[in-house]
């Protein structure tokens, strides 16, 4: 059985990217990409933001992300947190090595 502190910091780490970048997606990069969301009743939209927004007429014909958003957006935070759970536990490990070295 694997050492349970290293699940955790591993699902941890996943748990926190992945919170990360739902938050830069929908806080900062949404704002940047779409200031005005009724720009879109009288202008025509591009193939790429056809991909991440969709123009529902629930929404007034504002643009709202697509099921591809999330999922892009998910696994861009799952592989920012397994990078930085790598990162935590070469860190760690190299510190348990000094400590033993002693």
């Amino acid at each position: 059985m694997k050492n349970p502190k290293r699940i955790t910091i591993i699902i941890l780490s996943i748990l926190a990217g992945m919170g990360l970048i739902f938050m830069l997606n929908f806080f900062l990069i949404e704002n940047i990409i779409i200031p005005d969301p009724c720009y879109y009743h009288s202008h025509d939209t591009n193939k790429v933001f056809d991909i991440f927004y969709e123009l529902p007429a629930w929404n007034g014909d504002h643009p709202v992300p697509t099921i591809f958003n999330f999922i892009f957006t998910l696994t861009i935070g799952i592989l920012l947190g397994l990078t930085l759970s790598i990162y935590t536990l070469k860190k760690l490990d190299k510190k348990k090595k000094q400590t033993t070295n002693r």
